[in-house]
């Protein structure tokens, strides 16, 4: 459950023993021994003694055998009056005698396993609770064309995200093969042709997407062919994407979406083809600043890839976290026009060379009621 044993100082564990038969243990974990039977105000005399000891947070009891002859009532009564003194939480655990320790009010459990998980949903809650928030003084003014619905398209989604600080892939957006080869001389080989609508959020599934095209006629040829595809699917033919190859050590995916309850939420984990199998992913709620973004980072199964393995660099996760505290503030920003925001992948360089998005969809609320651009 990741939680650690206190390590009793020995002025803690002096004063315990001082309380216990010389043949107890005075170290965590602590056995008060079968002299409960003799002596019921044990619990009154050690755990007050424990709770001194800064080391000292969580308590758990363990009372496997308690039957004829002990004064179970008094156990739960000076454990409760200990947690109500102390603040400190208290799970029991007893076989069969565990109705007096609920009846004053302690936390009981069928097994130990679930006392434990408790304890340990406590220390996390309040290690969240104790954690300086984020603060963004301001968001950004999010803008989607007035009156659209569902699902931009991919140019339209990138230049939404890269008028908010996110990087982007050098891509350009054509009409006409002639424009196909202009691209394609301006971004170069080798280069990414895909189809462009806002109909076909998932390009290469229907074969509208080619890799590593090495001349301007071959990007052209691609122009032509896209479109007739678009033309034969009968969708929206918004035109072709000529776009520059960016590769990274490693494919991550951020994704947001305004969740009906909590409101904006932020997803970031491993990335590519893969995603929804793999499911490797940590969710984030706004307001979050870097260091949370990288601290989510690192709960991933991929965790250990960051620093790098077997020679690789560590990757940009500094970059990787400015990707996801903007797509954070622009889906926040949105105020509800923006129902889901995903970019993947994004590249991710080796330390200090950065990251980009290469491909990303935004998908707008039905009720977008926000002004055009």
């Amino acid at each position: 459950m990741g939680l650690q044993l206190a390590q009793l100082s020995p002025a803690t564990q002096a004063d315990v023993a001082s309380k216990l038969p010389g043949f107890a243990t005075a170290s965590n974990p602590i056995d008060v021994t079968a002299a409960l039977l003799t002596n019921s105000g044990l619990f009154g005399d050690v755990l007050p003694a424990v709770a001194q000891d800064p080391a000292a947070d969580l308590f758990f009891l363990n009372i496997p055998v308690a039957g004829a002859g002990y004064d179970v009532d008094r156990f739960a009564r000076d454990a409760a009056a200990f947690e109500a003194s102390t603040g400190k939480p208290v799970a029991a655990w007893q076989d069969n005698v565990a109705t007096p320790f609920s009846a004053h009010g302690l936390a009981t459990f069928p097994n130990e396993g679930e006392a434990i998980a408790v304890l340990a949903q406590v220390a996390g809650h309040t290690e969240l609770l104790r954690e300086s928030r984020a603060i963004w003084p301001s968001l950004p003014k999010v803008q989607v064309p007035a009156g659209a619905q569902g699902f931009l398209n991919e140019v339209d989604s990138l230049n939404l995200l890269a008028r908010h600080g996110v990087p982007t892939v050098p891509m350009h957006l054509c009409r006409t093969a002639d424009e196909a080869r202009a691209a394609f001389d301006a971004i170069g080989a080798p280069a990414v042709v895909k189809a462009c609508s806002a109909e076909v959020p998932h390009k290469s599934e229907h074969g509208l997407e080619a890799l590593n095209v090495q001349t301007r006629e071959q990007a052209a040829e691609l122009f032509e062919r896209f479109g007739a595809k678009m033309d034969e699917m009968g969708v929206q033919r918004d035109g072709v994407i000529v776009a520059a190859t960016r590769k990274g050590q490693r494919e991550f995916m951020v994704g947001a979406r305004m969740d009906p309850i909590f409101g904006p939420l932020v997803v970031v984990g491993d990335g590519g083809k893969y995603v929804e199998t793999l499911k490797d992913c940590a969710v984030l709620l706004p307001p979050f600043s870097n260091s949370d973004v990288q601290a989510a980072l690192r709960t991933l199964r991929i965790a250990p890839l960051l620093d790098g393995v077997r020679g690789e660099p560590p990757l940009d996760i500094q970059a990787l976290a400015d990707i996801v505290v903007a797509v954070g503030r622009v889906i926040a920003g949105a105020h509800g026009a923006i129902a889901s925001l995903d970019l993947n992948p994004v590249m991710v360089g080796a330390a200090s060379q950065g990251a980009v998005v290469v491909d990303a969809l935004v998908d707008l609320s039905k009720t977008n009621a926000i002004s055009a651009f």
